[in-house]
């Protein structure tokens, strides 16, 4: 989702349903990443335990 401004995309959501599309969308972005960097690092399910603090 393409914004202008410097306005973050989340602050300027219009509607709580967009807050929360929006909000999905970051979440599902951090799980992808997280799971590169574990990929990248090879770690095993309980080092990520030990770093996701579970």
């Amino acid at each position: 989702m393409k914004q202008g401004g410097n306005t973050p995309p989340l602050q300027s959501a219009k509607t709580g349903h967009e807050q929360t599309l929006i909000q999905r969308q970051i979440d599902a972005t951090d799980r992808q990443m997280d799971k590169l960097v574990y990929e990248l690092y090879e770690l095993t399910e309980e080092e990520i335990k030990i770093v996701e603090g579970t």
